[in-house]
């Protein structure tokens, strides 16, 4: 009986061991196996949430894969690149480079409908270009600057009222809430939940009750603005000057016309890149800008035209 409880008690431990090694065979073959959801989990790393493709499938109107785009997950470095070049500096890269293209231009329309020569284009071309460059950006500076202090003179001032008087503030949030349609116990609701991380609670407060979307955490964002606008100015403001620079042209003539050319394309240019970094049609955007500098080129030529009669006559 002890021979054969010991068998029996043996039984289950050899039967562990010899499936032991069946159990390592086996780890061999599905390898291949093994490597699926490996390269599945590093699909699923690599294919995050695409707003690219979000927009595209908004404008075909594609519900499916709209859903399967948001089912995917958004990481930080994706919304970094979400909200970066598309947002961030759109603003100062349009209007400087399209203030730089018109003005310029129109100074070069002017003086070739009041029949100036090239050095007087040279001249008023190029003072034209940096002065207003110099402008612009340090206009956007200030301007930028202004606007991120009082954010934080505000944001300050809630962070105080949140610290030593909560009650009164969530009282506010919940009448905000009220004000915009949602019914008073989802509103309660929402800001009690909402309202116990202070910080979140400010971030809240700054959107919903003050409207202010300022990035305060990158102190150098109006510098930045300021540097895109200068340099983006400058690089398109100088295309219309580009003509002259061999030193001939004087009034309407086939310089004059090279110049219309350069500015046109430079325009097409600028509306096609404002259409993509807006998510806007960039054939529509690019006509449109073309057709901005094609009236200001115009009546600046009219208006030389027009000046240089009247001084003749």
């Amino acid at each position: 009986m002890s021979d054969q409880g010991e068998n029996a008690t043996r039984t289950p431990v050899e039967h562990e061991k010899t499936d032991t090694p069946v159990d390592n065979d086996t780890t061999d073959v599905p390898t291949d196996e093994s490597r699926e959801p490996t390269s599945s989990s590093s699909t699923a790393v690599v294919e995050v949430k695409s707003y690219d493709k979000a927009r595209d499938a908004f404008k075909r109107g594609d519900v499916e894969a709209s859903r399967a785009e948001h089912a995917k997950k958004s990481t930080a470095e994706h919304k970094e690149k979400h909200g970066g070049a598309g947002g961030d500096y759109v603003k100062a890269v349009t209007f400087g480079g399209l203030d730089g293209i018109i003005t310029t231009f129109a100074i070069i329309a002017a003086a070739a409908g009041a029949n100036e020569d090239w050095k007087t284009v040279l001249v008023f071309g190029f003072a034209n270009v940096l002065a207003d460059a110099f402008s612009m950006g340090f206009g956007e500076f200030i301007g930028g600057s202004a606007e991120r202090d009082f954010a934080l003179r505000e944001r300050a001032r809630e962070e105080w009222e949140v610290e030593n008087c909560i009650d009164v503030e969530i009282q506010e949030m919940v009448e905000l809430y009220e004000a915009k349609g949602i019914c008073t116990e989802d509103a309660v609701t929402m800001v009690s939940i909402i309202s116990k991380d202070p910080k979140i609670f400010v971030d809240f407060m700054m959107i919903e009750e003050l409207e202010l979307l300022v990035d305060l955490e990158d102190k150098w964002g109006p510098l930045k603005q300021a540097i895109v606008m200068f340099i983006s100015f400058v690089c398109f403001g100088v295309i219309p000057v580009l003509a002259y620079v061999g030193g001939v042209g004087q009034g309407a003539d086939y310089v004059f016309g090279i110049s219309v050319g350069l500015t046109g394309i430079a325009l097409i240019g600028l509306g096609a890149l404002k259409g993509y970094l807006t998510s806007m049609n960039m054939i529509i955007s690019a006509l449109l800008m073309l057709l901005n500098g094609s009236i200001s080129g115009g009546v600046s030529y009219g208006v030389g035209v027009l000046i240089e009669y009247i001084v003749n006559a």
